[in-house]
């Protein structure tokens, strides 16, 4: 029974860690890779002059290995605009293969950011002391320091999380204090408002393009499920859903908008499913939300 006891005990105490490549606190030197994208050696780290950077070194290549990397890849575009860098480097003894073979793999996997072939082979960067029993090294990197290592045995999506966490961690800065006269910084925050209401309308845009695309489309002789809407209250309802409308803006909209319904009841019918609708999707600033809220009790009954 002890014996047994022992056995469950073994095969249930973890695994010893792997570890490779730089750990936390130590630095990231710069080496040289041969670009896929456009066929030269390049020296990604050096050329990032200590900015944030994701380092993927690609030791084995498996399915879900590629899903983890999509995912990396994803976020890296998204995190670009912070200035995040994100590349890949493949880790292989045959150059001239991994030359044929990586540009598929970069479109099988739809990558954007730059994948790299290691000069120095299997084992990578001799100052990096990667280990070829993991088949993922990925660094996070800031300063030229590392800020955290994953070295992972069996990559898969799932692990994606815990490195966007240290991704978003080395991306906290503070942001330097603004400077200028009351002016100037009024003229700063003006311009930050609108950029906020231009960003916020390109929000509405595109949750207005993912809703459309979800929607099932007819079957071929099939009509639409939603009737045609008017072209003209569509127009006019546009109004309400403005970023920057004002009371009054809106209130001139409302009146047009019952001033061409008048008494037709297909036209109030097609204006409470658009309100419902942009309400739902919470389209327009506070105001008009309000506006058309009220609208829309006055009109659903």
């Amino acid at each position: 029974m002890n014996v047994v006891l022992a056995a469950l005990l073994l095969a249930c105490a973890p695994q010893d860690a792997k570890f490779s490549g730089p750990q936390k606190g130590e630095k990231t030197s710069g080496f040289k890779v041969f670009d896929v994208g456009s066929r030269q050696d390049v020296d990604y780290v050096t050329d990032a002059k200590g900015g944030p950077v994701v380092v993927v070194f690609i030791h084995e290549l498996t399915r879900p290995g590629g899903a983890l990397m999509r995912a990396l890849d994803d976020f890296g575009q998204i995190k670009q605009a912070r200035g995040l860098r994100t590349f890949f480097v493949s880790l292989s003894e045959d150059r001239d293969g991994a030359e044929r073979h990586l540009p598929n793999v970069v479109r099988s996997l739809n990558l954007k950011c730059p994948m790299g072939i290691s000069l120095d082979g299997k084992e990578g960067p001799g100052a990096y002391g990667l280990n070829r029993e993991v088949m993922l090294t990925i660094l996070v990197a800031r300063d030229n320091k590392v800020h955290a290592n994953f070295a992972i045995v069996s990559p898969n999506e799932t692990d994606a999380p815990r490195i966007k966490a240290a991704v978003d961690e080395i991306l906290r800065v503070p942001a330097p204090a603004p400077t200028g006269s009351p002016e100037e910084l009024r003229d700063q925050v003006m311009k930050l408002q609108e950029e906020v209401a231009a960003l916020r309308e390109e929000l509405a845009a595109l949750r207005l393009k993912l809703e459309q695309a979800s929607r099932p489309q007819p079957r071929r002789g099939e009509a639409m499920e939603r009737p045609k809407e008017d072209e003209q209250l569509v127009n006019h309802c546009r109004r309400l859903i403005q970023q920057r409308a004002t009371q009054d803006q809106l209130d001139a909209a409302v009146k047009d908008i019952e001033a061409y319904i008048g008494s037709s009841e297909e036209l109030k019918k097609q204006y409470v499913a658009i309100l419902t609708r942009v309400l739902d999707l919470k389209y327009g600033n506070e105001v008009g939300q309000a506006t058309m809220r009220k609208q829309l009790e006055k009109f659903g009954k």
